[in-house]
């Protein structure tokens, strides 16, 4: 059974994104294929992000920042679903190959990196509400992800 790949894009992909699809990952693998990228990505995820998803349970590995350039390549996985997460991932024009059925902007604050580890537990826990809540309304169902473009 093919199941509806999920991108979620934010600007640098080493906090908000990764978290995304960490959390997604778990609780829905055998219904959803989840990514990541980032329009300028960091050199590694971010030590808070780690922390926060290890503290809920969430596995950590292999998680990297990865460039959204990445997913114009031919062995890359096709999203059906974008979701951009903060307002950098829109900055700018969406690159012509990144043409989903379906885009969602869910524009998160990135965290302020000032507040420490306390800031990506409440953003990890605001991901985790969003993600449950678009799982629940079938926002990555398969029937979402063959939707019209929007």
């Amino acid at each position: 059974m093919n199941v509806p790949t999920v991108l979620f894009v934010c600007a640098d992909n080493a906090g908000v994104s990764p978290m995304a699809e960490a959390y997604l990952n778990a609780v829905a693998a055998d219904r959803v294929r989840a990514f990541s990228a980032g329009v300028e990505p960091g050199e590694r995820v971010h030590a808070h992000a780690i922390r926060a998803l290890a503290a809920a349970g969430l596995p950590t590995d292999g998680l990297a920042p990865k460039a959204l350039e990445l997913f114009a390549m031919p062995q890359a996985p096709v999203p059906d679903i974008v979701v951009a997460l903060t307002p950098a991932a829109l900055g700018g024009p969406e690159p012509r190959w990144l043409r989903p059925p379906r885009r969602l902007a869910w524009l998160l604050p990135e965290p302020d990196l000032a507040r420490g580890p306390a800031a990506f537990a409440r953003l990890l826990a605001s991901l985790t509400r969003r993600i449950d809540r678009a799982l629940a309304d079938g926002a990555f169902s398969p029937a979402a992800a063959a939707a019209l473009p929007a």
